[in-house]
């Protein structure tokens, strides 16, 4: 594994600020929508670890990857059908932190070293204004 360049504990409050502050400012910019909009981003966000790759040497993290990316248009579809759909969303981003907590990228991946650190941090910190405020 690379050199870790920024602490884990400093990439994951960074990305809760990030991810508070990108949720807050989707709520003042489209309310109605802020839930659909952070639904159909689990997707996008998902599919940064196979696309960061330089190789599939290493099938069996990309079966993960892939399968992470498979895990959230699971909880896009979810959300869209349920009467719950914040929650559901919500639910969806702490699954993805979760993912990023327990992921190592490789060394085909063209990613940081900090970098799941940072995103299991923003993925919690929209995961907690959706659950704050539905």
């Amino acid at each position: 594994m690379r050199a870790r360049t920024l602490s884990v504990p400093l990439a994951v409050l960074a990305g809760v600020g990030g991810g508070r502050l990108t949720a807050i400012a989707l709520r003042a910019v489209v309310p109605a929508s802020r839930s659909r909009v952070l639904s159909a981003s689990l997707v996008p966000v998902a599919l940064v670890y196979p696309l960061a790759r330089t190789a599939v040497d290493d099938r069996r993290a990309v079966l993960r990857e892939v399968g992470g990316v498979a895990a959230m248009a699971a909880a896009t579809a979810l959300a869209a059908r349920s009467d719950r759909s914040t929650r559901v969303t919500a639910y969806g981003w702490l699954a993805h932190a979760a993912f990023d907590l327990v992921h190592d990228p490789g060394r085909d991946s063209r990613l940081p070293d900090w970098y799941p650190a940072l995103c299991a941090g923003f993925d919690a910190g929209v995961a907690w204004d959706l659950l704050a405020r539905p």
